[in-house]
């Protein structure tokens, strides 16, 4: 896991909620059941379901469960705590720092070293 697929986890829940609540509008021509037949509009509302968007929102959901999986098994809990707050959150540094009473340096020299101690790249500095 790389700090670039954490920082994709708000876009990835913003499409998500796009994909699965957008509603889409058509129209379509139609008639009464009974003469004298006259011709209408008809508009129609729901949610968009054609292949392409299953497979999106399949492919996000399986990035987002990813990055939850990878922060719900880190044992650290200073850095789960960090990584939930600031990623999975959405909170600046700002507010982490408020909400752990401990500085935003602190915070994000503690994730460099979380980092650093388990081998993984955070691929550019937080």
């Amino acid at each position: 896991m790389t700090r670039v697929s954490l920082e994709k986890y708000h876009d990835i829940v913003v499409r998500l909620k796009e994909l699965k609540t957008t509603i889409v509008t058509d129209s379509v021509k139609g008639s009464s059941d009974e003469y004298p037949y006259t011709s209408h509009s008809i508009t129609l509302h729901g949610v968009r379901n054609d292949e392409k968007t299953r497979e999106e929102v399949k492919l996000l959901e399986q990035r987002k469960s990813a990055i939850d999986g990878f922060i719900d098994e880190i044992t650290d809990i200073r850095a789960k705590t960090l990584l939930d707050m600031h990623y999975r959150k959405g909170w600046g540094w700002c507010k982490v720092a408020h909400k752990t009473g401990k500085s935003m340096d602190a915070n994000k020299q503690y994730l460099k070293r979380f980092w650093k101690c388990t081998h993984l790249s955070p691929n550019v500095p937080i």
